[in-house]
């Protein structure tokens, strides 16, 4: 550890960094692609179930990630404001 930088906290940003910025839209592009490929074509092959509804879990898991995200972000100003202390918020 220098004095001045933490490079132990530097390489677990750079770590979080590299999996959310990576990981989670290559996750929704794989359930586009997904769903792209299980929709059939014009000239009459049939739907895919499958694929359409693991196309919708992984977008689904995309939204919750997103949402986890933004309640972590305001989780003080949500304890301040209702009084629920979720995902380690600060009760004052």
């Amino acid at each position: 550890m220098n004095a001045w930088i933490n490079l132990a906290a530097v390489a677990k940003i750079l770590l979080f960094g590299l999996l959310v910025g990576a990981a989670v839209p290559a996750v929704f592009a794989a359930g586009v692609r997904l769903n792209a490929i299980g929709a059939g074509s014009p000239s009459g092959s049939p739907r895919n179930r499958v694929l359409i509804g693991v196309s919708w879990v992984l977008v689904a898991l995309v939204l919750a990630v997103v949402v986890v995200g933004v309640v972590f972000i305001a989780r003080d100003f949500i304890g301040h404001h209702t009084g629920w202390h979720i995902l380690g918020a600060k009760s004052h």
